[in-house]
């Protein structure tokens, strides 16, 4: 063997030696880069949690069911207190958006009219409603306080 098939025979190791070290280092950069992104998703979901408002919602009825009273707590997260209070709007929804929609006899409701009745046992009649009785101005909460 000539010193030239020497060193060409070690030339050949390091290369193969070099190509090894780039396969693991490329393998542990991919690794490292989804422990990263695993890393930032939980910190993210961390993060939501931490800010996500708590209500304590209690509704107290007079004996008659006539009227109730609905109570809004706003509870937590301690992470809400930098930034102050935060706005709520009460909202009774229509359970079926297209009542009203089908063929009508005369002299019945028009299809809004119909839309717009409340079909439950209350409608909301604190200040700031509209003439619907669905929805009720919005409130500021501060964490800790609550409102009628």
């Amino acid at each position: 063997m000539t010193t030239t098939d020497t060193i060409a025979a070690l030339a050949l190791g390091v290369a193969v030696v070099a190509a090894v070290a780039a396969i693991g280092s490329w393998r542990a950069a991919r690794n490292a880069n989804g422990a990263a992104q695993t890393l930032s998703r939980i910190e993210q979901q961390r993060l939501h949690a931490d800010l996500t408002p708590h209500f304590r919602c209690t509704i107290v009825a007079n004996e008659a069911r006539s009227t109730a009273m609905l109570r809004v707590h706003l509870e937590g997260p301690p992470g809400l207190l930098p930034r102050g209070a935060i706005e709520i709007t009460a909202f009774l929804r229509n359970d079926s958006p297209h009542r009203g929609d089908g063929p009508r006899l005369a002299g019945t409701p028009t299809p809004e009219e119909v839309r717009a009745h409340i079909w439950g046992p209350w409608k909301f009649s604190a200040d700031g409603r509209d003439d619907t009785g669905r929805p009720v101005a919005p409130q500021q909460l501060a964490v800790g306080a609550g409102t009628p």
